[in-house]
C-alpha cells in the first residue's frame, strides 16, 4: 500500500515557480481547494458517458441529460466546460428513484443493526447488563513515504483521540511512538500531537498511538422527554451559543425551517419533523471532498442528497434557526464489519439534556418495534468514537497550513515548514485491538 502511495505521489506533479512540486505538497490554501475540485470532477459529460454506458448499456445520451437536469448525476462548470463528479456512476443509482424504488435512511437496516439498537434498550431495561457499554482498544496510525519533495523537513502530524462526553470516558493512551502534545481542551477537535524529522529516503515516517476507552449507548424515550422538557432560558449565553449560526457550515434557512415546523413549536416535535423531513428527501450519495464545498447544508439543500455530515450540518442548521440548541459530534463508527469515519449531531431539551441524533441512520423500519424504529432520532448505539465537538474549529498546536480535512478532524493530518500534505501522500488507519463488553447500570 505505502509503495503504491510512494509511485501515485511521485506522479502527480505540477510545475509551479519553475520547480516540480508535487500537487499533494499544499502552500497556498486557495490553490489547494482549486486541485482538490478539478480532482473530484475528472470527466467530461461525454467521457462520463462512455463510462456510465459500459456499466449500463442501454442508457442514452438524453437519458444521462435527464439524470443531469434532475441532479442524479453531479456536475460543475470550470470555464466552458462541464464535468462529472468522480462517484457519480455510483451515486445515480443511489440517488434516481427507478433504482431506490422507495427506500429512505434505515430502511434496508441489517439485522446486525437492529441488534446493536436492541442491545442498548436492553441494557437500559435491565435486561442485559452488559449490553449498553464496551471499552474499545485500538491503535491509530500514520505512513508517510519519504518523498524527495520533503526530505529534511519536520512532519507535524495531528491524529484524532476521542474526548469525554456523556457517553464516552476512562479515556488512556497506553503507548505512543514519539514523544506527543494532547489539545487537552484547548480545541473541540481533539488530538494527540506529535513532531519528527522526515526519515531516510525510499522509507517511511511512521506515527502511531494505542489508547483504549469506555463508550455507551445512550436512549431518550419519547414520553419521557415530552414530560420533562421546559421552556428555554433564551437569555442565557448556552441558548444563544448553540443556536446561532456558525459561518460557514451551520446557516439560517429561515423559509425551510418555517415549512417543515408547520406552525409547530414543541422542540421535541420540531426536531423529529426536522429528522423525517432529511430522511425522506435527502438520500445518502457519495461525498465531494468537504472542503470544496462553501456552504454544505445550503449544499445538500440545492443538490437534494448527502453524507452522514453533510446531512447532519443540514439538521444542525434547521434546528438553530428554529431556535433550538443543536451541536455537532463526529469521529468513527466501530460497528462489527462497519468500521468508517461517520458524523451524527445532538439537541439540547432543556430539562433533559443533550440528546444524541444521527440522521443519516435514520428509521429502521425493517423492525416492528417502534422503539427501534425511532431510536436515532433521540438515541444512539455503543459502537462509537467521538473525537469533535465543532467544525472548522482551530488545531492545538495550532496548523499553518490548509487542513486536508477543512470541516472535521477524524483521519488525521500532516504538514511540514513547506506545506500541508494532502491524500495521497500519507496513510491512516485505525486498527480495533479488542471490544469488550463493560457491565452498565441505568
Amino acid at each position: 500500500m505505502l509503495k503504491q502511495l510512494l509511485i501515485l505521489a511521485t506522479a502527480c506533479t505540477a510545475t509551479a515557480a519553475g520547480a516540480t512540486v508535487p500537487s499533494w505538497l499544499e502552500a497556498d490554501s486557495a490553490a489547494a481547494i482549486a486541485s482538490r475540485t478539478r480532482a473530484d470532477f475528472p470527466w467530461t459529460v461525454d467521457e462520463f458517458y462512455e463510462i456510465a454506458v459500459k456499466d449500463e448499456p442501454s442508457l442514452t445520451r438524453d437519458e444521462l441529460q435527464r439524470r443531469i437536469d434532475r441532479k442524479y448525476v453531479e456536475t460543475l462548470r470550470f470555464g466552458d466546460t462541464v464535468r462529472v463528479f468522480r462517484k457519480s456512476l455510483r451515486n445515480m443509482r443511489l440517488l434516481d428513484p427507478q433504482f431506490r424504488q422507495g427506500s429512505h435512511r434505515g430502511s434496508t437496516a441489517s439485522e446486525a443493526r437492529i441488534s446493536y439498537v436492541d442491545s442498548v434498550l436492553a441494557c437500559r431495561d435491565g435486561r442485559n447488563p452488559l449490553g449498553g457499554a464496551h471499552r474499545v482498544r485500538y491503535r491509530f496510525t500514520v505512513d508517510v513515504p519519504n518523498h524527495d519533495a520533503i526530505l529534511g523537513d519536520t512532519l507535524r502530524v495531528w491524529l484524532p483521540l476521542p474526548m469525554a462526553t456523556q457517553r464516552q470516558n476512562n479515556i488512556r493512551i497506553l503507548d505512543a511512538s514519539h514523544t506527543y502534545t494532547l489539545s487537552d481542551g484547548r480545541s473541540e477537535h481533539n488530538t494527540i500531537y506529535f513532531e519528527a524529522p522526515v526519515g531516510a529516503p525510499g522509507d517511511t515516517t511512521h506515527f502511531e498511538y494505542t489508547a483504549e476507552f469506555d463508550t455507551r449507548g445512550e436512549y431518550f424515550p419519547a414520553d419521557e422527554i415530552l414530560a420533562r422538557i421546559k421552556p428555554y432560558d433564551t437569555a442565557s449565553d448556552f441558548y444563544r451559543k448553540y443556536t446561532a449560526p456558525e459561518a460557514p457550515h451551520i446557516i439560517r434557512l429561515d423559509s425551510l425551517a418555517a415549512h417543515i415546523a408547520d406552525g409547530e413549536t414543541n422542540p421535541y416535535l420540531l426536531s423529529e419533523k426536522v429528522y423525517d423531513y432529511i430522511i425522506q428527501r435527502y438520500p445518502w450519495a457519495g461525498a465531494r471532498e468537504y472542503s470544496t464545498i462553501p456552504c454544505i447544508p445550503a449544499y445538500v439543500a440545492e443538490e437534494g442528497h448527502g453524507d452522514c455530515g453533510q446531512v447532519s450540518l443540514l439538521y444542525i442548521s434547521l434546528m438553530r434557526t428554529l431556535g433550538i440548541p443543536a451541536r455537532w459530534e463526529s469521529g468513527w463508527m466501530l460497528h462489527p464489519g462497519e468500521k468508517n469515519l461517520h458524523d451524527w449531531a445532538e439537541v439540547y431539551f432543556e430539562g433533559v439534556g443533550w440528546v444524541p441524533v444521527d440522521v443519516s441512520f435514520g428509521r429502521y423500519t425493517p423492525s416492528s418495534n417502534p422503539d427501534i424504529v425511532g431510536f436515532y432520532s433521540h438515541g444512539m448505539d455503543a459502537h462509537r468514537l467521538a473525537a469533535n465537538h465543532t467544525v472548522c474549529g482551530d488545531f492545538y498546536p495550532a496548523k499553518r497550513f490548509v487542513r486536508s480535512e477543512t470541516v472535521d478532524a477524524q483521519m488525521g493530518e500532516v504538514e511540514t515548514t513547506r506545506g500541508n500534505l494532502f491524500y495521497p501522500a500519507w496513510d491512516s488507519h485505525l486498527q480495533l485491538i479488542s471490544v469488550t463488553p463493560v457491565e452498565t447500570k441505568q
